[in-house]
């Protein structure tokens, strides 16, 4: 079973509230040693989430705002309206992406890859609460699991498979999240479904295989003379 984003969330989350000053999220912060905060409303929902690189644009360019321009870039009016803003409500990104608690961690990671952010803050499906907030050094907690509880994962993976090599032919050694697979298969046609479940297993960093093969019907179905 794969990992879920509660098990490796923070669950204690620190906020702000949307009428939080620009000199109040500065030392949120940096007391906390966060790069980023939620923002809520005032009903508790998540609103919003501010960064530390929203607020060094202030710093960067505390005038940027004087020469705003009507034919400036989306992205460019953005920045000015941040470099003028003195509340979280000004200052935040929004809408926010956010993700739900029994979502797998894979799912996780490919959802911050497609929004391009570094966290994701955790919602109760239910109540629309604020459960927690994973980043990305959260999801890569899976890869602190022993040697040994994703080699026994491994095995599971294959013998739960109804159609393909015997385990039993199959020697797998995992070292510091690197499997190597030796042993021997019926068909070498086997070998890329394998190896790819294998790597698909939590906490494999990367899979090699030393196998072989009794029948190469690679080479016989492209050619059916042989």
């Amino acid at each position: 079973m794969e990992t879920t984003v509660e098990k490796v969330m923070t669950t204690d989350v620190v906020t702000v509230p949307e009428t939080a000053s620009f000199k109040e999220i500065v030392e949120v912060l940096r007391h906390h040693r966060m790069h980023a905060v939620p923002v809520l409303d005032a009903e508790g929902g998540v609103s919003g989430i501010v960064s530390a690189e929203d607020l060094i644009l202030k710093e960067a360019d505390p005038t940027a705002a004087e020469g705003e321009h009507l034919l400036a870039t989306r992205r460019r009016h953005r920045e000015w309206r941040k470099c003028a803003a003195a509340t979280a409500a000004e200052l935040m990104t929004a809408p926010v992406h956010t993700i739900g608690p029994h979502v797998t961690v894979r799912d996780a990671a490919r959802e911050m890859r497609h929004r391009r952010v570094g966290r994701l803050p955790v919602i109760d499906p239910r109540t629309g609460a604020l459960t927690g907030i994973v980043t990305r050094s959260d999801l890569l907690r899976v890869y602190d699991r022993p040697d040994e509880e994703i080699r026994r994962d491994i095995l599971a993976e294959i013998s739960d498979r109804s159609i393909g090599p015997d385990p039993a032919r199959l020697e797998i050694t995992v070292e510091q999240g690197c499997a190597q697979v030796r042993g021997s298969v019926d068909l070498r046609s086997r070998i890329p479904t394998l190896m790819h479940d294998i790597r698909r297993v939590e906490g494999v960093v990367s899979a090699q295989s030393h196998l072989e093969w009794g029948t190469d019907d690679l080479i016989t179905r492209h050619y059916p003379y042989m």
